[in-house]
Order: structure tokens, then sequence, then C-alpha cells
């Protein structure tokens, strides 16, 4: 770190944006992968970005934006990160078969690598396993007998490896997980490492070898308590050691206990900053990017959009767009009253299809709490609350006595919905009945509808409506009023 920081104030000092944006990178990955001081990670990435935007140095702007695609998936933002992989691998490949000097090239094929990496992890955890098993298949060939990427190698090893254990080849997973876990061990990878341990660990269960399971899951606890880091799809492993030591040494399972809560309070304290600093500060710089570019592009074009519009038939184009537009609204009307029709625009409790591995699931509810969540969640809709302004997840887990994140998981589980789009449909489905049953409604302002059903804004009501029904508000009001005579 005191390199990074001395190379950081020289490349400052001359003022080269290429060599700033590299040294806060380089501190990024210091503090992300070795010390695993997540916020401090993800200040040195934005500011990476940042002197990367109008760089020429394409292979470095593109490591920045890998490696924030590796703070969304922490985050749980797989879609988003997904695309960040995608976009870097499409980038290095392109690169891979250019004349370069060996060490350039090196660098691209160690980025191709990784990049292939994380996007046959991501795809695990989306549940696309046949793209997840082609990726780590396709990365280990690309790698094997290559002593450059030993640990290249090692990582989609370990993908090959985790796969087979979710199709119940025990041995053959056993067989991948132990040949990749020398390497990682080597290099000091201890996150995947702990992730191959886990892996083993479960293996052992499914033999009922409890010697090994305890054996694995201590070598998770034995990082864990050295490196104060431990990921979600593992830190599960505790809840195996207190049920074993449960009757049997009430000193252990009081450690393990302990353990499993400081895990717990460890992965959830950093995500509410590391989200909301990344959205504001990353994924809304670069909505302004690609404005200024399509706004640059735009006017580049004018004078010849201009001379194609005056060629054209402005009447026409008019007369073309508002048949157009009210077709699609009577479809969207149309559609949405035969949803009320046939019931289908309450939220009711889905059969959401939740996968039974602990790896992929970040919260486990038992049978008793998951009734109570329910019986609570019942009352709170018959009585109206949610129509309760700023209404928040964690005031709602207060007011039923439980965690928010139990909360939250309850309503993914069952509703098949996040919180705020739980909240959301509740509310617009509320006021939407309103307008269909009770035409006073019909002449509120669109202030006084959003009142009603807890909404803040108008402007917020307008696009929540629209979200779930698929039609402007202004819109659905007006074709009620004309089906009814009203207008």
């Amino acid at each position: 770190m005191k390199y990074a920081d001395s190379a950081l104030a020289i490349s400052i000092k001359y003022k080269n944006n290429d060599d700033i944006s590299k040294d806060y990178l380089s501190k990024g990955i210091i503090y992300y992968f070795y010390q695993k001081k997540y916020k401090l990670a993800l200040n040195e990435y934005l500011k990476a970005y940042e002197y990367s935007k109008d760089s020429k140095d394409e292979y470095n702007h593109y490591k920045v934006v890998y490696h924030l695609g590796i703070v969304k998936e922490h985050l749980g933002y797989y879609d988003e990160a997904l695309e960040h992989f995608r976009n870097c691998a499409e980038f290095y490949s392109t690169k891979m078969n250019s004349k370069m000097h060996e060490n350039i090239l090196f660098n691209y094929r160690k980025a191709y690598y990784n990049s292939l990496h994380q996007m046959t992890i991501v795809n695990r955890y989306l549940k696309n396993f046949l793209k997840s098993d082609s990726l780590s298949e396709l990365g280990y060939q690309l790698t094997k007998d290559d002593q450059d990427f030993l640990i290249e190698n090692s990582y989609f090893l370990k993908c090959k490896g985790i796969s087979k254990f979710h199709k119940g080849n025990y041995t053959e997973a056993q067989k991948d997980l132990e040949q990749a876990l020398p390497i990682l061990l080597q290099r000091n990878d201890f996150a995947w490492s702990s992730v191959i341990y886990y892996y083993l660990g479960k293996i052992s269960e499914a033999r009922n070898q409890v010697s090994n399971a305890i054996k694995y899951y201590s070598a998770i606890d034995s990082i864990f308590e050295k490196q104060q880091f431990i990921l979600p799809e593992i830190y599960r492993s505790y809840n195996y050691l207190i049920s074993h030591y449960k009757n049997k040494d009430v000193n252990r399972q009081l450690y393990y206990t302990n353990q499993l809560l400081k895990a717990d309070s460890l992965i959830t304290k950093d995500y509410p900053y590391l989200s909301s600093k990344l959205h504001k500060n990353y994924d809304r710089s670069a909505l302004i990017q690609e404005k200024e570019n399509i706004e640059k592009t735009s006017r580049n074009n004018m004078w010849f959009a201009n001379i194609l519009i005056l060629t054209g038939s402005v009447a026409f184009i008019i007369l073309t767009y508002k048949y157009v537009k009210n077709q699609k609204i009577k479809k969207q009307y149309d559609l949405l009253q035969k949803r009320i029709v046939q019931g289908n625009n309450i939220v009711v409790d889905k059969k959401v299809n939740v996968s039974a591995d602990i790896s992929v699931r970040k919260v486990f509810l038992t049978p008793e709490l998951s009734d109570e969540i329910k019986t609570k969640l019942e009352k709170f809709e018959k009585d109206l609350q949610f129509t309760k302004k700023r209404l928040t997840q964690n005031s709602l887990a207060t007011k039923f006595n439980t965690n928010s994140r139990y909360l939250s998981a309850y309503i993914n589980e069952n509703k098949g919905l996040s919180f705020n789009k739980y909240i959301a449909e509740l509310r617009i489905n509320y006021i939407t009945n309103l307008l269909n049953t009770n035409s006073k409604y019909l002449n509120f302002t669109l202030e006084a509808l959003a009142d009603e059903c807890g909404i803040v804004a108008r402007q917020n009501f307008s696009k929540v409506f629209f979200e779930i029904n698929g039609i402007r508000p202004t819109d659905y009001i007006k074709k009620r009023k004309q089906e009814l005579g009203l207008s």
C-alpha cells in the first residue's frame, strides 16, 4: 500500500490521467482482494473510473469496469455484473489475436480468462447452469497445461467441481476440488480456498463423513478468524458445526454460534454503503456520459437529419403516431380490465421456485417464522396499512417485531417480489380497483390519487402506475370515462 500511495503521488504531481487511473485501481485491488476492505476499495475504483472515461487506454478502462463488476457481484446485482464481465470478455478476446509484445498479450489473455471465470460464477448464481458449465469447460481447456495460467486453470477446475457437486457426482467433484486447492493455497487465495473447503464439507455431509465435514468447516472458520472475511455462499457452514456440537460440547456450540453471528454481521454491514455509493457515483456517471455521447452524435448528424425530416410528410408522421399510440393505449387498457375481471391484479402468495441450495440463498426462514410473517402481512394488507406514506422495510419489520432481512426474504420467496415492488403493487392495485369500481375517483387529481394510496409524489405515482399496469393513469382514467359514458 505504501508503494501504491507513492506511485499515485507521482502520477498526480505530473497530471497523467492514465497513470492516476491505474494507481487508484491498484489501491482498490489491494483493499478488495488482499484486505477485504470493500468500502475503501469501491472509493478507489470509482476514482479510477473517472480518470479512465476519456482515456485512449482501453485495456485499463475495461480493467476498471471489470472490478466494478466484481463489486456488483458481491452485492448480488448479478445481471448487471454479468453485463460488465461480458463486455470485458468481448473486448479482451478481440485483442488476443493481435500482434503485440508477449507481455502485453499475456495481460490480455489473463484479463480474458478472469472475465470468463466471473461469467461462470454469475451464471451459476443466476441458475444458468448450462451456460456456466460451458464457460467453465471453455476456460479450463484454454488454460490446461499452461504454466503461465495455473491459478486461472484452478479457478475453472473449481467451478467444474462445484457443478459436479450440484449434479450429485460427488466422486468427480471431490477430485476436481482437491486438485484445484493446492494452487489456490500456494497463491494465498483464501477466498476461493474457503469455497473449496465448503463444498468438500458438503460432499462429506452427503456421504455422512462427519469427521471430514468438521475438518473442512473448521478450516473455513480458521480463514474467517485470521482474515475476518467470509463469503455469503459459505457462511452457513456454521449451522452444521453448531448442530454437531449441540448437547455434546456447549463451549464449542457457543463459539460457533458467535462466529455465525459475527459472519452475518460482517456480510451485511457493508451492503447499504456499497450499493448506494456504486449506483450514485458509477451508474449515474455512466448514464451522463452516455447522454453526452448521444448529444454529440446528434449534433454531428443534425444537418443530415433535418434534410430527411423536411423531405418527409410531417402530417402523416403525426397522424400515424397518434393512431399507434391510441391503439397501444386501448390494448393496454383492455388487458388491464381483463386482469381486473379475472382477479389477477392482486398480490398473492406464489409458488416461487426457491433453490434448496444454501449457497444461493442468503437467508433461511424456519416454517414457524414464515407462518408468523405471513399472518402479519395478511392483516397488513387487509387493514390497508400499505397506504401509509414513507413506509420502509425497516419500519415494517420493526412493527412486525422481526428482522428486516427475514421480512425481505419472506416477500422474495412467497410473493416473488422485492419489498419495494411488493408495496408498490399493493398501492397501485388498490387505487386501480378504486378507479374501476367507484367513478368519483375518476375526477380526482393525480396528486389526490397518489395521496389516497400512500405514494408521496405525483411523478412517482405516474411512473409506478405505468410500470405495473402498462398504461399511464391519465390514459386509464380517460378510457374508463369513455367506457362509462362520462366524458
